[in-house]
């Protein structure tokens, strides 16, 4: 009990984590336990000395290496959710300046449709139109800004 205390101060010396700490110098007893036989006697503390010094600097090490990768994938995540946001602003922009060039009638019905949320029917009663009406225009705009969309993007 004397030397686990004196090598978990050891370790806590490179390893500010209590509970990392208590796991290395347990691993050092288990392994000293499974190799004694092997050791010689006089160099045991020397030998757990080095041991609990060398898994310090394995978990700093990995600990440097997780944050650096969670600093990536933040970095990377806020790269592409900006990209993405930047994408769609653009796409957003085509779409608005493709609606301006439709007739006005086909815009109404659009904006009818899709943005204030109002099903075919709604539309044809209020124009005094065939639901059918609307949904020819319908087709017709979306084709028109697809094209103009997509020839725009290239």
């Amino acid at each position: 009990m004397e030397w686990y205390a004196q090598f978990l101060n050891y370790a806590y010396q490179f390893v500010p984590d209590l509970e990392a700490c208590k796991d290395i110098v347990h691993d050092a007893f288990e392994y000293l336990w499974q190799h004694y036989e092997r050791m010689e006697e006089k160099s045991v503390k020397t030998y757990l000395y080095t041991f609990v010094r060398t898994r310090c600097l394995d978990h700093l090490r990995k600990q440097r290496v997780r944050s650096e990768y969670a600093e990536y994938a933040r970095v990377m995540s806020e790269r592409i959710l900006n990209e993405d946001a930047e994408d769609m602003e653009q796409k957003i922009t085509k779409v608005k300046n493709a609606m301006q060039k439709l007739t006005p009638y086909k815009k109404h019905i659009l904006e009818e449709c899709y943005l204030n949320k109002k099903s075919y029917k709604e539309v044809a009663t209020d124009l005094g139109v065939s639901v059918s009406a609307i949904h020819k225009n319908i087709v017709k705009a979306l084709h028109f800004l697809r094209k103009e969309v997509v020839d725009e993007g290239d």
